[in-house]
């Protein structure tokens, strides 16, 4: 994928983090190719798979950078080995994308041009999620922090794309499926915390932005199309098995770093635990006692046991 002259324009480097999802990564890559201009670096971290992703990815396209992680290192470990790689690379913008995603046609050049626009207090550009079985549904359109429930919401989720979301904004939040960042970000705030393995790792970092007063730039001239949950294992519609645990047991953690104040902080972890409680009757209800065991799992992990990484017997604690 080699790119036009980049004089006088900041290199670009795309970040992707592959687990077992090669029927996945060739649309993906094929939408990144398509984008003028195009990035300077793509990065494609394996996270271990076991489907033959390395060999297919460095047989079809041997321009892209395969790096091979050698083990399942989680969203964020296998950002971090992947903007790592961008950093020493000399990138001044890095773009985290899911491989479950597709960049439509022009998103890369609008994502750069917010960026450029919003200067240096914007530390991030994300565009408008569409789900792709669905595309005239939103996933995302920027986002905000409701710190009394203590999680990130993705604005516009499920509704008819009718045009309500289509001026940019700055945000509070926007989600890492696809999300240009500027590369001082990661010197001055620090890397994904990989104590939360996959999901809520982007709040996080969002988090620590946002008390420095930095916003995200939301552009929907800038498009993607997303196979929601499709590279945790989701199907059917339905959370996978590890969207269940991980977002539930990682928003304790989320929680106890980020939301200010005892009172918000308690009202936050009861509602956590209300709501998954609820969810698991209903669960239980509906004939699925293993999302309920799950949920609880997740919930004795994160209270009782302060697990962090990947989901282990006996649990285990990060740093």
């Amino acid at each position: 994928m080699a790119p036009p002259s980049r004089v006088g324009r900041p290199l670009v480097a795309v970040v992707i983090v592959n687990w077992n999802g090669w029927h996945l990564l060739d649309a993906c890559l094929a939408s990144v190719r398509e984008q003028h201009p195009s990035p300077d670096r793509v990065i494609v971290v394996d996270n271990g798979s076991t489907d033959g992703s390395l060999a297919k990815l460095e047989a079809r396209w041997p321009d892209v950078v395969a790096l091979d992680a050698g083990s399942n290192l989680g969203f964020s470990g296998g950002n971090n080995l992947g903007i790592r790689d961008a950093l020493a690379a000399g990138a001044d913008h890095v773009l985290l994308l899911n491989n479950d995603a597709q960049l439509l046609p022009g998103a890369l050049g609008e994502l750069l041009a917010a960026l450029a626009e919003a200067g240096p207090a914007v530390w991030a550009a994300a565009p408008k999620i569409l789900y792709r079985a669905t595309p005239d549904v939103i996933w995302s359109a920027g986002g905000r922090f409701d710190w009394w429930r203590g999680l990130s919401i993705d604005r516009g989720a499920d509704e008819l794309d009718q045009g309500q979301y289509d001026q940019p904004e700055l945000m509070e939040f926007a989600n890492a499926c696809c999300l240009l960042v500027r590369a001082r970000i990661f010197r001055e705030l620090g890397f994904l915390d990989e104590a939360y393995f996959m999901y809520f790792e982007d709040s996080e970092l969002a988090a620590r932005a946002e008390r420095t007063g930095a916003r995200v730039a939301y552009q929907p001239a800038a498009r993607v199309l997303h196979d929601v949950q499709a590279s945790s294992g989701g199907a059917d519609g339905g959370p996978s098995p590890a969207a269940l645990y991980y977002w539930t047991r990682n928003r304790c953690r989320f929680i106890r770093r980020n939301v200010r104040g005892p009172v918000r902080r308690l009202a936050a972890h009861t509602y956590v635990i209300g709501s998954r409680v609820v969810r698991m009757v209903q669960a239980a209800r509906a004939g699925r006692p293993q999302d309920a065991r799950l949920v609880g799992r997740a919930l004795v992990d994160a209270y009782v046991h302060g697990a962090t990484g990947p989901r282990s017997t006996p649990p285990v604690r990060l740093p």
